[in-house]
This record gives structure tokens, sequence and C-alpha cells, in this order.
């Protein structure tokens, strides 16, 4: 009650601050329920085509959920972001802009052949489009398929092709590997297209797929795979010495030459000196003389006639023909070099002298002449080191130019999984903290202020005209103005206390 009469015998002007500090609270902790049962947004999808983007946004309508479009981004509730995102998925949406085999769910009747074939070549492309849009490096894609008619001459039969279109995401790029997977990814999925008939063009209007007879691309392979090689024998020759030099106390640099050459011969070895009967033919005729006897008639077959014999006995005759093939030993082979066979190595291990410590005072030591030769040994085993090749392996010992990175500085997980908490909880935070200040700095000081009585001040006694003063202003025979005026003028103190004891007493 004692606040109550306070406040009431307090001035308009204490009243009136006192009013708008209780606003100003109210407000605030109005605002501040406000702000913490907004919903958090979150984005439901992004980069989409406007076809996609214009029929997600019907869905939401009629779903009744809360949405905002910031430039091409869909932003909903964050509680509703995945299951709406399971929803639309199996409607299939979005369509990445591209319609796919869904075209042929409502067909009809009257639809002619002309029609069918060009539906399909559409559905054909949008589901291309659409798988070749998931590889991470794609943002946008797009497929042309020319299918000719086929015909009853073959001669006469044109062969499918195919065009593709990228948009690749900011800072990325297709590797040769992915090319190659898009277009075998094409060519299997249409009936009798060739690998070499896929052409692949990005954003720019460069294109990705070079012929294979191109030298250049070739070239590009051929780099790629010494790179690798290289790289390879890097990671062996660390991962041999890292344990015994420490981590980050060695590094290695490694150049191969490598022959790309393909070799294709055929040789073909006789021989003399070894023979093989293969075929063996035998024909043998032979004709003894002939059968003695009487001369051909009846008076030779009488009796008594025994002794007649032919004047003209026959010859005897004899043939004799004999052919035999041999084969001498031969072979014939076919050898193919394969292109990749390493020509020469030359290898570079840097040893940091740092890493090797005394034991008593742990001052630097470098590495021994006898310690370095056997981890040159290590590194030839280890690269396969060739002598008669050529190969080369050096192995030093420098001090390392170490960079002070602290520790603090570098994020772990568990650092960055207390920011991301922070940053969810923020806007709780931030209007507690806002209240909180507040009531320190307005309500507690103004309750503070009502709570403690007011000082008595002593009222200075009022002052009156005096009998004197009345005379001296009475004795003229002046207006009352100008009588009081001329008073004021030659007593302009006791004035001026005369008027205070007024307003004070008012």
């Amino acid at each position: 009650m004692q606040i109550v009469e306070r406040i009431r015998d307090l001035p308009a002007r204490k009243k009136a601050i006192l009013f708008s500090a209780i606003v100003l609270s109210i407000s605030a902790l109005i605002l501040s329920i406000v702000w913490i049962q907004r919903p958090e947004y979150q984005v439901l999808y992004s980069n989409l085509s406007q076809e996609d983007a214009g029929l997600i946004i019907q869905k939401l309508k009629e779903k009744k959920i809360p949405y905002k479009v910031s430039g091409n981004l869909i932003l909903i509730p964050s509680d509703k972001v995945y299951e709406l995102r399971l929803q639309l998925a199996s409607e299939g949406i979005p369509q990445g802009g591209n319609v796919g085999f869904e075209l042929f769910d409502k067909t009809s009747f009257s639809m002619t052949d002309f029609v069918q074939k060009l539906n399909y070549r559409r559905a054909l492309q949008g589901e291309l489009a659409r798988t070749i849009k998931s590889i991470t490096a794609i943002e946008q894609c797009r497929v042309h398929l020319s299918l000719p008619e086929k015909t009853l001459f073959a001669q006469e039969e044109e062969r499918p092709k195919a065009s593709v279109l990228v948009k690749l995401k900011p800072g990325r790029y297709l590797s040769r590997e992915q090319i190659q997977g898009i277009v075998h990814l094409v060519s299997s999925s249409v009936d009798g297209l060739n690998p070499k008939d896929v052409t692949i063009v990005d954003q720019t209007g460069e294109i990705l797929t070079a012929p294979t007879e191109d030298n250049l691309g070739i070239t590009k392979n051929q780099l790629e795979l010494q790179r690798s090689y290289e790289k390879d024998m890097e990671r062996r020759i660390v991962e041999l010495l890292e344990p015994i030099v420490g981590k980050g106390k060695v590094e290695a640099k490694v150049t191969a030459k490598i022959d790309f050459t393909k070799i294709e011969k055929t040789e073909e070895r006789i021989d003399p000196d070894s023979q093989v009967v293969i075929s063996e033919q035998r024909n043998t005729e032979k004709n003894v003389n002939g059968i003695k006897g009487g001369v051909p008639g009846v008076v030779s077959n009488l009796p008594d006639r025994s002794n007649i014999q032919s004047e003209n006995p026959q010859s005897q005759f004899e043939k004799k023909e004999e052919t035999i093939n041999y084969e001498v030993s031969r072979v014939v082979s076919r050898i193919i070099i394969a292109p990749g066979e390493v020509k020469r190595i030359s290898a570079v291990v840097l040893l940091d002298s740092s890493a090797k410590q005394k034991a008593n005072g742990g001052a630097p030591q470098s590495f021994s002449e006898e310690q370095l030769a056997q981890i040159e040994e290590m590194v030839k085993k280890a690269v396969g080191f060739i002598a008669e090749r050529g190969d080369e392996v050096k192995v030093l010992s420098m001090p390392f130019e170490e960079a002070s990175i602290p520790e603090e500085n570098i994020p772990t997980d568990s650092k960055k999984e207390v920011i991301s908490l922070i940053l969810k909880n923020v806007k709780y935070i931030v209007p507690v903290l806002g209240l909180l200040l507040l009531f320190i700095f307005v309500v507690r000081p103004l309750i503070k202020a009502l709570s403690i009585p007011p000082p008595q001040i002593e009222k200075p006694p009022i002052r009156i005209l005096t009998a004197e003063t009345s005379e001296s202003i009475e004795k003229t025979d002046k207006p009352l103005k100008e009588r009081i005026t001329e008073w004021v003028n030659k007593h302009p103190e006791e004035a001026t206390e005369l008027v205070k004891s007024w307003l004070e007493e008012k």
C-alpha cells in the first residue's frame, strides 16, 4: 500500500516515466515469448527449377504448412523437413525439371504411335538426366537422344547418338573416371548406342569427352597414371619411415619414367633337325608270268591233245609307288607388351635431423652415416630399386622449419559440437539475457526508488510583504503597477525571494 500511495504522490512527470518503464518491460516479455515460440525454419529444397518450385509450393499450400521463399531456397519449420521430404519423394517430387516414365501413368487410347514414341524419348531423356544429376559435382543436367527409325535394310540403318549438357557446382569438376562413367551409363541405357557416339559438354561449352584417338586425351590419362604411381611410391616411403623418425618428420618425392609404348610382335621358329611324319601313302602292283595251257579253241581241249602248248606265254610285270610327307618343328608366338613399363625411378627422402634427440639433454642430433645407409637400403626395397635400369635413391638429413600451430586454435569435434549447440539455442539465450538486463538496469532500480521514502526537505519560511515594503509602495500617487515595478527595480533580491516563496507555497 505504501508503494501505491507513493506512486500516487509522485509528480506527473515521474508517473509518466514509471508507466513507460512498465509498458516497456511487458512488451519485452511478450516479444521474448513470441521469439522463443517462433518456429525455426530450415531449407527444404534449393536450386530447384521453376516447375519443381511451383509444384512444391502448391503442395505446401494444400497441406497448410507455413513456408518462406528466399531466392532459390524454400524454407519450412525444421520439425517437418524430413517428414515432408519423404512424402514428396513418394509422389515423385521434385522431378529435377524433367519428366520421366511417370509420363505413361496416364495414357489415352487415342494416342498415336508417333506421340507414344516421342513420349518414350522424353521419358528416357528425363530419367537419364535425373540419374546423372545425382552425381555430387553436378547441379543441373539435360540429355538429348537421337533415336533413328529402324529399317529393314541394315546398310541404311543409322546409329543412335546422345548429347549430355551438365552444369557443375561452383568450384567442382568431373574427373576422367566420372566422365567415362557418365558415357557408359548413357550408352548402356539406350539400345545400340556406342560409347563413341556420346558427347558431354559443360556449361561453358567445353567438350569433356575427347575422342579415343586424340593424342591429348591419351596424354592426360598417361600423366594421371604416372602421378598416381609416384604418389603411391611416396606414400610407401613415408609410411615406412614415420614409425622410425616420427610423424611429420619425413618427406619423400619420387619421379618415375614410364614407357607407354604398346609393342606387339609375332615370332615363328623352325627346327630343321626335328622331322615328323605327318602322312604316308604306298601303292604296289606285281604281275607274274602267264598260266601254261593249250591254244585257245576246240582243238586243244580234245582228248589226247594235252601236249599242245601255247606258243606265246605272258611276261612278268611289277609297279611300286611310295609317298611320305615330313613336317619340321615350328613354333609361332604372338607377344603383346602392354604399356606402362617402369623404365627408371628417382627418389629423394628428406629426414628431419631434429627428430633424433639425445637421451640426456634432448638436444638435436643428426643421423649417422650408418643409419642413413640403412634407411636408404630400406627405401630401395620399398620402391623396387633396380640398378641395371639406372634407378637412383638419395636420403638426406636436415632440420625442418616447423610452423607452430597452437592446438587450441584447431577446432576439434567436441568444440564443433559445442558451437553447433550454442548456435542452435541462441534464440533462447538472447531473450533471456535481454530480460535479465532489463530487470537489472530498469525494473530493479525503479522498485528500489519507490520503496525508499522520500527525504523530508525543510521548506524555507515563506516570505511576505513587510509593513515597510507596503508603506514604500503606497506612498506615491502613481498607479499600482508602476509603483510595484519601481519597487522591484530598487529591491531585486527581495522581489526574487518573494516570488520563490509564492511558488513553493503553491
